[in-house]
């Protein structure tokens, strides 16, 4: 009996430009193996400041294939890799390509994708590959937050596009209608086994479409820089940081020079994806301005499971009072919560944008300091799911 695994990519770019399987066979002789058949498909991305992400998912470069077998902590049985080397065209993967001898005692199917991308710093994601390994310990790798959502490959292949790591896992069943988005040329019959394993970003996702300040303290100002504090920056797999108690937010406080790009304690030297520096000057109009994005929105990753929720903060600069005078330093604004249909959101969940449609703030909102004591702004969010991968192995 073969095994065919399916990977249907709605709306999202498979930028994929190789395979390989390299896994030496270890399994005794006299067990039984099976035949798996790939077979992947198209569509389109994102990237930061851009076009929202909402109907689309991240682009998928690469993936591991963990074949598990059905002990309460799972066993890798067999590890197949996608993406790494140039031995299989993409072609050649569109039309569908078999991997021999998967183990008879595998039931269920973890997939890892874009998990040999590195960060912006060369530092790669570092996934067991190892049969024998335990499922718990492929769930429990470290990952910083610029590997999970990073702006492009080591080799500056994918510039500009902001992916993400991302996973889904599945029991084997019984074969009993062909699976959506199967449409390899040979039929599937009763006797196969199969899983659908929906593959989804294990971020959250940030986007502002819109900056609006209404007051009369100021005439002009420059919007210097959109930062997003008490993150995690890192996590493990699972998205379970309460297995760990080193694992929490980190809030970079009042200290100015955290936000400042040009000193050497400026917190997001590794994290590209958790700031912008727009430097966008705005001039106020019967006492309101409105701030938009070139491209779309304003554009973060998280990580999903992420409690508390993540703040924004604000950087103005060049500011102008009402009389006319410079005002000497920087002001803050801390966003500090989020409301959807009138209720607080408590998490920032994987697979998910927080939409803010336009973050409105006031003469009340504004600091000499970030993360101050006395001001708490909260803001309305719109909330809706990427669209996610689904990947259809059938045994």
């Amino acid at each position: 009996m073969k095994i065919r695994m399916i990977f249907s990519a709605l709306c999202l770019a498979v930028l994929l430009g190789a395979c390989s399987d390299k896994e030496t066979d270890t399994t005794p002789e006299g067990n039984s193996r099976k035949a798996i058949y790939l077979k992947l498909s198209n569509g389109s991305g994102t990237k930061a400041d851009e076009p929202t992400a909402t109907g689309t998912s991240a682009p998928l470069l690469s993936a591991i294939i963990y074949f598990l077998d059905g002990s309460t902590n799972p066993v890798v049985e067999e590890v197949r890799t996608v993406g790494t080397d140039a031995d299989i065209t993409m072609a050649e993967l569109e039309a569908g390509h078999e991997f021999m001898d998967i183990p008879s005692t595998v039931t269920q199917v973890y997939i890892v994708g874009n998990y040999n991308s590195s960060n912006m710093n060369g530092a790669a994601a570092n996934f067991p590959i190892s049969r024998g390994t335990l499922f718990s310990q492929v769930q429990a790798v470290t990952l910083q937050i610029e590997q999970v959502a990073y702006p492009r490959l080591a080799d500056g292949t994918t510039a500009g596009q902001l992916l993400t790591v991302m996973d889904g896992r599945d029991f084997v069943q019984n074969y009993g209608s062909v699976p959506e988005g199967w449409s390899g040329e040979e039929d599937l019959t009763a006797t196969d086994m199969y899983a659908d394993v929906t593959v989804a970003p294990l971020n959250a996702r940030i986007e502002i479409v819109q900056i609006t300040y209404t007051g009369t303290s100021y005439r002009s100002f420059t919007l210097e820089g959109i930062y997003i504090n008490n993150y995690f920056d890192t996590m493990p797999v699972s998205l379970d940081p309460m297995t760990d108690a080193s694992y929490a937010p980190v809030n970079n406080g009042s200290d100015q020079t955290k936000y400042d790009v040009n000193s050497a304690n400026f917190a997001y030297t590794n994290f590209s994806t958790l700031y912008d520096n727009p430097d966008i000057p705005v001039t106020v109009t019967g006492g309101t301005a409105s701030i938009t994005p070139a491209n779309g929105v304003w554009a973060y990753h998280v990580f999903g499971s992420s409690s508390p929720v993540p703040h924004i903060i604000l950087k103005l600069t060049n500011l102008v009072n009402s009389d006319g005078d410079s005002v000497e330093g920087a002001r803050y604004v801390t966003v500090t919560g989020y409301i959807e249909n009138g209720v607080e959101i408590g998490t920032f969940e994987r697979n998910v944008i927080y939409k803010l449609a336009n973050l409105a703030f006031t003469d009340a909102d504004v600091s000499p300091v970030p993360e101050p004591e006395d001001v708490n702004l909260w803001v309305h969010v719109q909330v809706a799911p990427w669209e996610t991968i689904n990947v259809t192995p059938v045994f």
